[in-house]
């Protein structure tokens, strides 16, 4: 009788026992976390420095897991523990979102290079056919390469045997793409997440802060229709009709982006970004077209809000303060639920 196949440990328990650790990652869109977050671009900071805590957590779990996987391999398999990972990958077929991670990352590619270089799943041979080329390209380019002091190499240690693998210079070349790959995943994946829903967050608390109320003063998420050519975030309700608002975390570099917000929102609109470039034309556009450009960086921007719709909506709109303490001390006035339900 042959002898039965073992399964490879994917260390996928303690990846869940990592991710449960780290609670600013289970509850970085907490209510508590958003008021943070909000409060921090109410007084003109950058947002950036948010998520950028949650993004370096994201890659050490993710790097101290390829790490521990890898030991793993090396172990099992010897030096084709990445040709023998991938097997083994094929044979699962799991659905898990790590694992399907790790089969790019394996790559050394990104889910989105992956598809553009035409690596389907469904295409077995050809993605082992790349693989095999690829480390045999890494292993031509770590052949000339010489330092005066010796070859460079990694030891992955697991802490709770004791157990060392040691890697050459093309197994080490060849885990650095992957922690790259994983590394350029993770960051673009979470500057969409986090962007979107800071803006979402932001832009109901201010209209909320300012006195107007969701779905009678004001309106999230208008989507394209006969009136609008395309969906803005939001429309606020005037004295002669509507006018829409426009968020964007636009930093210095993306002028074209916020000049096609301005054209969205039209006369009497606001249009609100993160910083805007001292080389940038977009101020001298939105005035040109009667449009109200914020700025959130090193501002008040709540208080421009304030400034540009009071003369033009129906309502008594509320002076906001201009401290952050005064600010910080109205997020705490407004019930967990506005921030719920923008995520």
């Amino acid at each position: 009788m042959a002898p039965e196949r073992m399964e490879f440990d994917w260390q996928l328990e303690d990846l869940d026992q990592w991710w449960s650790k780290r609670p600013f990652l289970k509850d970085a869109f907490s209510p508590t976390a958003l008021r943070d977050a909000i409060l921090h671009l109410m007084t003109g900071g950058n947002y950036r420095t948010i998520t950028e805590r949650a993004v370096r957590e994201k890659l050490h779990v993710y790097h101290s897991w390829l790490m521990q996987v890898v030991q793993k391999a090396r172990k099992e398999f010897g030096q084709e523990w990445p040709a023998k990972l991938l097997g083994k990958l094929f044979e699962k077929k799991d659905t898990d979102e790590s694992l399907r991670n790790l089969e790019v990352w394996l790559l050394g590619l990104t889910h989105k290079t992956a598809v553009n270089l035409g690596l389907l799943r469904k295409d077995e041979d050809e993605i082992k056919s790349f693989l095999k080329e690829a480390i045999k390209m890494c292993n031509e380019v770590s052949s000339n390469v010489q330092w005066d002091t010796g070859t460079v190499t990694v030891d992955l240690r697991n802490n709770s045997t004791g157990e060392t693998e040691s890697l050459d210079l093309l197994e080490s070349l060849w885990l650095m793409q992957m922690v790259g790959a994983s590394t350029l995943t993770v960051r673009g994946s979470n500057k969409a997440i986090y962007g979107k829903r800071f803006e979402r967050a932001f832009l109901r608390v201010a209209l909320e802060m300012l006195g107007l109320k969701k779905d009678s003063n004001f309106w999230l998420n208008i989507e394209r229709d006969a009136e609008v050519e395309r969906e803005v975030d939001g429309e606020v309700e005037t004295k002669r009709g509507r006018i829409r608002i426009d968020i964007g975390l636009i930093g210095v570099g993306n002028q074209e982006v916020s000049e096609d917000k301005l054209n969205r929102v039209g006369n009497n609109g606001i249009v609100i970004v993160d910083k805007l470039g001292s080389r940038s034309n977009v101020g001298v556009t939105a005035e040109r077209k009667g449009v109200k450009l914020i700025q959130i960086r090193h501002n008040f921007p709540l208080t421009e809000m304030y400034e540009h719709l009071k003369s033009l909506v129906k309502v008594k709109l509320k002076k906001p303060p201009e401290t952050k303490e005064g600010l910080k001390e109205n997020l705490l006035k407004l019930p967990d639920e506005t921030f719920k339900s923008v995520v």
